[in-house]
This record gives structure tokens, sequence and C-alpha cells, in this order.
């Protein structure tokens, strides 16, 4: 009997696998665009956060002086005579309105206000100490008694001349001191004045040309 050949059968190819450090090219192109928006949303964050930083700082952080005007002058009364001598004794009601433009309140220390005339002082009042809030406006109203008496005799000969034309041209100044107080972080000290001029016209007893810089 023949001997039998052993048949001989071919082995099925083995499956091949990828080795564990290859990727897949479409895989590493997500895994490529996921980090280039991940840099994107990271720079753009940079960038706002810096655009708010430099706007707080410009905006919010900058201290600016408070604006401070005389807004009005009325004549509460007034006595005045041209003979013998010129005299004047009146009483003008004054309002100074002080304008805080900045972000934190404004704290003024007690301070007065004056009436000149030829560069002699012939009225003054107190300014008591306050505070302006944020963004606000306060008034403040004064009156100031006018007493031509205090006037040196070099100032006499202009003061009579002014008082037989019927006009008086007067001056004011005031001055505060205090302190800006941005969210309790920061204080900085501001300073400020008005100066202004008017006429008192003594027959009608009332102020007209008001000017304040």
């Amino acid at each position: 009997m023949a001997e039998q050949e052993s048949q001989v059968w071919p082995l099925a190819p083995s499956r091949l696998h990828r080795r564990s450090d290859e990727e897949n090219p479409t895989f590493k192109a997500i895994r490529r665009e996921r980090s280039n928006k991940c840099f994107v949303y990271v720079f753009a964050a940079i960038v706002l956060q810096s655009i708010f930083i430099l706007v707080f700082a410009l905006v919010v952080l900058r201290v600016k002086s408070p604006g401070f005007n005389l807004s009005s002058v009325a004549v509460k009364s007034l006595k005045h005579t041209t003979t013998p001598t010129s005299s004047l004794n009146a009483t003008l009601v004054t309002e100074l309105a002080i304008k805080n433009k900045n972000f934190g309140e404004y704290k003024f220390e007690g301070s007065s206000a004056s009436l000149w005339y030829g560069g002699f002082k012939v009225g003054e009042a107190k300014i008591g100490k306050g505070r302006v809030k944020a963004r606000g406006t306060r008034r403040v109203s004064l009156s100031i008694d006018v007493r031509s008496n205090r006037l040196p005799q070099e100032a006499k000969n202009g003061f009579e001349g002014e008082m037989n034309s019927g006009y008086l041209k007067i001056s004011s100044y005031a001055k505060l001191t205090g302190k800006v107080n941005l969210m309790k972080i920061m204080k900085k000290r501001k300073t400020i004045d008005t100066n202004c001029t008017m006429v008192v016209v003594l027959k009608s007893r009332t102020v007209k040309d008001l000017f304040c810089r």
C-alpha cells in the first residue's frame, strides 16, 4: 500500500496590527485641528482680558479733579448810601456746585468762600466738610455778608466811583481740599478752586454778568 502523502495546508495570513506608535493620518489631523483651536481660544481670552484691564485702568482707576464752580448768586438784602460817603451792607446768597467725575466718592475738608473788591476781602463764609458720591453732584448754599467798612482807604476812591454809577463789580474765590476714594483701595488727594466775577446792580438789587474760570 502506497504511503499516503500527508496533506499540507497553507497557513492563513496573519492580520497585520499597526504599531502602537503609528497613528491614523485622519486622527492626527483631527488632533492637530483641536490643538490649533485650543491655542486660538486661549490667545483670544488673553487679548480680551488685556483689553478689559486696560479699559478698567484708564476709565475706572483714573482719578480726575472734581468740577467746582459758583452756579448762582442772589441778593438777599442790600443797604447802600452815596452821601456823605459811600457805604454798602449786603447779604448775598451763593450756591456752589461740586461735580464728582470719578467712580469713587470725593471727601472734602472744611474751607471757606470769600468775596473781594479791588483785591480786598469784603466778605467770607465757612464751608463745612462733606462728601460727594461717585459720579454725583453736591450743591452747597452759603450766605455771605458784604461790608464796605472792611475796605482800606486806598480802595475807597474806586469804590465810591462804582457806587455812584450804580454798578459794583466784585469777585469771589473758594477752594476745597479732599481725597478721592476709589473702591476703598486707592486714595488720591485733589484740591479744587473756583474764581468768579460778577456785577451787583444796586438799584434793582440783582446780580448780573456772573463769569467763572
